[in-house]
């Protein structure tokens, strides 16, 4: 994903960051690249058969059980 020096410039103003230099952003941008094509992997990830971590229950300390 190619991200143009106006852009990640705005990004960095809004995140209050430091100001850098076309040469400084250059360094930059091969890792934030590479991150973002991580990042389009993961989307891209069928978890359809995976079951969710988030509808296990923990039961409480000096809960009754309820199953």
């Amino acid at each position: 994903m190619a991200i143009s020096n106006e852009t990640l410039q705005s990004m960095i103003r809004d995140y209050n960051g430091l100001e850098l230099s076309d040469e400084e952003l250059e360094l930059v941008r091969p890792e934030l690249e590479a991150y973002f094509n991580e990042l389009t992997k993961l989307e891209s990830l069928d978890l359809s058969n995976a079951f969710s971590g988030r509808l296990m229950h923990m039961p409480v300390y000096g809960e009754s059980e309820r199953f």
